[in-house]
């Protein structure tokens, strides 16, 4: 055998090794979505402040920059921020919110996904999407649906409960549903994925 058959036959034997270690890593890939819903009520629309100062958020202090100062505490918070220091967005999580006023916010995981739609306040969907994000190898989806003071007993009231189905457990069901059907469109990353 010459050394060109011997090149040729050990290309071949390579492909055929690779192949499907090669069609493995894409079905990873496209390992199902993971959906989480995230319902409640004004602390999930997102009252957490990032950096915002003055009298109206007490001078800064206990703003998440903040508490990012303390150095018993920067270990905790390292991730949410980069060498230059700007807001880590995270691709492999996303957010989707309807908030009751304003626009629809969808995107990857990053500051900003709050009731006021700014890039200073946040949610517990930032640290819950960071915690989710690393654990698993799939793509993820956290659905927010929150409106502030709203009960459980009339509002979220579930038909299991008996009597009347309160009006935000109805929206908030219309708005998981249609997060899901729009998947495609509010994420093109998608993989398609089963959920």
């Amino acid at each position: 055998m010459n050394r060109n058959t011997r090149h040729v036959l050990l290309a071949c034997i390579t492909a055929v090794l690779l192949t499907p270690i090669a069609a493995l890593h894409a079905a990873e890939r496209a390992s199902p979505l993971k959906v989480f819903i995230l319902a409640g009520q004004s602390n999930m629309e997102g009252q957490g402040v990032a950096d915002l100062e003055g009298k109206d958020y007490n001078d800064g202090k206990g703003t998440l920059v903040q508490l990012m100062r303390d150095p018993a505490k920067v270990p905790l918070f390292k991730h949410l921020k980069d060498a230059q220091g700007k807001w880590i967005v995270r691709d492999d999580v996303w957010v989707r919110y309807r908030r009751e006023h304003g626009p629809l916010l969808c995107g990857a995981l990053t500051m900003g996904f709050s009731v006021y739609g700014d890039q200073h306040h946040f949610g517990p969907e930032l640290q819950f999407g960071w915690i989710v994000g690393d654990y698993l190898d799939n793509q993820v989806l956290i659905i927010k649906t929150a409106w502030g003071g709203k009960s459980l007993y009339k509002d979220f009231r579930p038909p299991s409960s008996g009597g009347q189905v309160g009006p935000y457990y109805t929206k908030m069901i219309t708005e998981i549903r249609e997060a899901l059907t729009s998947l495609p469109t509010d994420f093109p990353s998608y993989e398609g994925g089963a959920c």
